[in-house]
């Protein structure tokens, strides 16, 4: 709780805040302070609080869920006998007169209601708009759906937590007292930074806690609220924690807060808020979450929780974190798997129809699978070709000041664009303006090629074309000699440009961005089909063979789950039009009716494996053709929780629910091959 006297509650603030964080702590100290005091019970998901707002003006504006009964408000200890100023939705507005006063004024709201029951949910349901929820296996309470009175603004916060005694529960911020009185547990956490907004987590948790030592400071709590199922794994994710840390306190600046925690939740959830991240049971399970989601919702305390994003203006903190975590540990696991991960990158990007794909800059939070391409994959490569072109002592310099500028302030794209231009002495104004406001990519192909002799050597002549509007472009080009392969990055600035690449050796073949470092549409061959061209493409028709009701009816559950798009059913007149076709039926239909319209047949590879075969082919238009065969009903619907997270394959063969083999077809790149000479 923050004192009524100025100087006080600004020492409070320099207590809870890490190190370095005066002049962070003396703004928050003007924000208004929120004390929370909830009881919550998850079998009857009862939710009571008791909010004390403090805070400096003329009047106060919050909203809460119009689920919640206010009991009382009180001014100044004074009842104000008013209803909400407005409703809008499922929100209620109060607006409440202060007095202007040499001290904050207080106002406190009680309010009860009942919270929805925590129930199942995919992955794409879980990136719309969850509701409070509550259970005894696990309740969730996100910042933004009105369980607490939301301000519009920054503020702090305290929050008093009384739960039954078998649940645990934790909220951003500092863990200030932990106990258990009277059979049940009570827990006070303190957020004295800037906040945007407060997440609860409960559940029936195993707690494991480990003090990570911190030079010249207080060492950071690290913990894991973990089910009794999965508690196991507490002690190998608690060592991952501290080696992200260390990874990325070096690389941008020192970890902001005093703790983290990793919660874990019935939902297949992957969220990440200050000083923790809710990750699901069984997605905490996989083997490579250690290595990968976990470091990834680490970083978000620097980027996205440390600084903000200023959202009217996009969201870069996905992008950044995508490269400086996803990428990254690709890069060094090895150069090759770095080059997969472009690779699939930009064969997901070619799975978005033309014109489909939103602005970069326009991007705020993933809510399908083309807004995941753009927002994140895109954005991730924006920062690859930002770090090829200014160097990567220039890019990290940038990053540091980035983050030493804008802790705990909202920061834009263009706050990035002049942290790297101070950082490079470069004018990057029209690189981030290429890629943030436009859509779609580059279209590049080499128009001619032409070798000759020389006095000294060999040289030769390339002639680069790219489609309007051209785009300012630093184009690898690598030639393989009989001395090696010889690489030069060249600049193209208009349609077309010409080239002449000097060698020691006469050539023998050459590629344009074989590495794939640059982000592009990629030429035919190298995009095999994919799931995801047809899942992304609002065009799509589904087709279910045979006349059984039950397997018709598990066919259309499928499109519903696979496709980014309300499904469009039809038949075999569909593929008269070139739009994408998903054909869903048993393997004798699907086989039969290939055959009969002239559709590419079952891959042989594929033979008659597992209960459910799923694949993507091209069809002669240049459309998508995306087939599931299933066994029967049931072999359908049990792909209809893990079908949708397999977009980047080719071909899948799936025993129930589980993939036990999945591939990409293999991509032909385009490559210029000399006469032997």
């Amino acid at each position: 709780m923050i004192c009524r006297t100025p100087l006080v509650g600004l020492l409070l603030l320099l207590i809870l805040a890490p190190p370095g964080s005066a002049e962070i702590a003396g703004r928050a100290a003007t924000l208004p302070h929120l004390r929370l005091d909830v009881r919550l019970d998850p079998d009857t998901r009862t939710l009571a609080v008791e909010a004390r707002l403090s805070l400096r003006g003329r009047v106060a504006v919050f909203d809460l869920d119009r689920r919640f009964t206010v009991e009382r408000i009180l001014r100044e200890g004074v009842a104000i006998p008013s209803g909400p100023a407005e409703t809008q939705g499922g929100r209620s507005r109060w607006r409440i007169p202060i007095d202007a006063m040499s001290h904050p004024a207080e106002i406190l709201i009680a309010y009860r209601g009942v919270l929805d029951p925590l129930r199942e949910a995919d992955s794409r349901e879980v990136l719309q708009a969850l509701p409070p929820m509550a259970g005894p296996r696990g309740s969730f309470l996100p910042s933004g759906t009105g369980w607490y009175p939301e301000l519009s603004g920054l503020f702090t916060y305290t929050l008093r937590l009384d739960l039954p005694a078998a649940q645990r529960g934790l909220a951003p911020g500092r863990l200030m007292t932990e106990s258990q009185p009277e059979g049940r547990y009570r827990a006070e956490f303190a957020f004295a930074l800037p906040a945007e907004g407060i997440d609860l987590i409960a559940g029936p948790y195993r707690v494991l806690e480990r003090l990570l030592p911190r030079p010249g400071g207080a060492p950071i709590r690290l913990r894991t609220y973990f089910h009794p199922e999965i508690a196991d794994l507490a002690s190998d994710y608690l060592a991952s924690i501290d080696r992200y840390l260390a990874l990325y306190g070096t690389w941008i600046g020192e970890y902001p807060f005093t703790e983290f925690s990793i919660a874990s939740s019935p939902l297949p959830t992957g969220f990440g808020m200050p000083t923790l991240t809710v990750l699901g049971v069984d997605v905490l399970r996989l083997p490579f979450i250690r290595a990968t989601s976990l470091g990834h919702e680490i970083l978000h305390n620097w980027w996205g929780n440390g600084v903000y994003v200023d959202y009217a203006t996009g969201n870069w903190a996905e992008g950044l974190t995508t490269f400086m975590a996803d990428y990254t540990y690709t890069e060094q696991e090895s150069p090759a798997a770095a080059r997969d991960l472009r690779l699939a990158w930009l064969r997901d990007f070619a799975a978005v129809p033309a014109g489909q794909d939103p602005l970069l800059r326009r991007f705020t939070a993933r809510t399908h699978g083309t807004s995941q391409v753009v927002g994140y994959h895109k954005s991730a490569f924006l920062f690859l070709m930002l770090r090829d072109r200014i160097g990567r002592e220039a890019f990290d310099a940038g990053l540091r000041a980035f983050w030493q500028r804008h802790r705990f302030r909202e920061a834009a794209w263009s706050d990035l664009r002049q942290a790297f231009e101070r950082a490079s002495g470069e004018d990057l104004q029209e690189f981030f303006a290429e890629w943030l406001d436009r859509r779609g990519a580059p279209h590049l192909s080499i128009e001619a090629v032409a070798a000759e002799r020389t006095a000294t050597g060999h040289r030769v002549r390339v002639t680069l074309v790219q489609a309007e509007p051209a785009y300012a472009l630093r184009v690898p080009l690598v030639v393989t000699t009989a001395g090696g392969p010889v690489e030069q990055v060249v600049d193209l600035r208009g349609r077309r440009q010409e080239i002449a690449l000097a060698l020691p050796g006469a050539p023998r073949s050459l590629a344009m961005d074989p590495d794939f470092r640059l982000f592009r549409r990629l030429a035919p061959g190298e995009a095999p089909p994919i799931l995801r061209q047809a899942i992304l493409d609002p065009k799509t028709v589904t087709v279910v063979l045979g006349e059984d009701a039950g397997f018709r009816e598990a066919a259309s559950r499928l499109a519903q789950k696979v496709l980014d798009f309300t499904p469009r059913v039809g038949d075999a007149s569909a593929l008269q039009s070139p739009a994408p076709i998903l054909l869903i039926g048993r393997p004798a239909d699907v086989d039969a009716f290939l055959a009969q319209h002239g559709l590419p047949g079952r891959p042989e590879t594929l033979g008659t494996r597992g209960t459910a075969q799923v694949w993507a082919a091209d069809r002669k238009d240049g459309s998508t053709l995306l087939v599931v065969s299933a066994r029967d009903r049931d072999a359908l619907l049990a792909l209809l929780r893990p079908l949708p997270h397999y977009g980047r394959q080719s071909y899948l063969i799936f025993e129930g629910a589980t993939a036990s083999e999945r591939g990409v077809w293999p991509a032909s790149p385009p490559e210029w091959k000399f006469p032997t000479q």
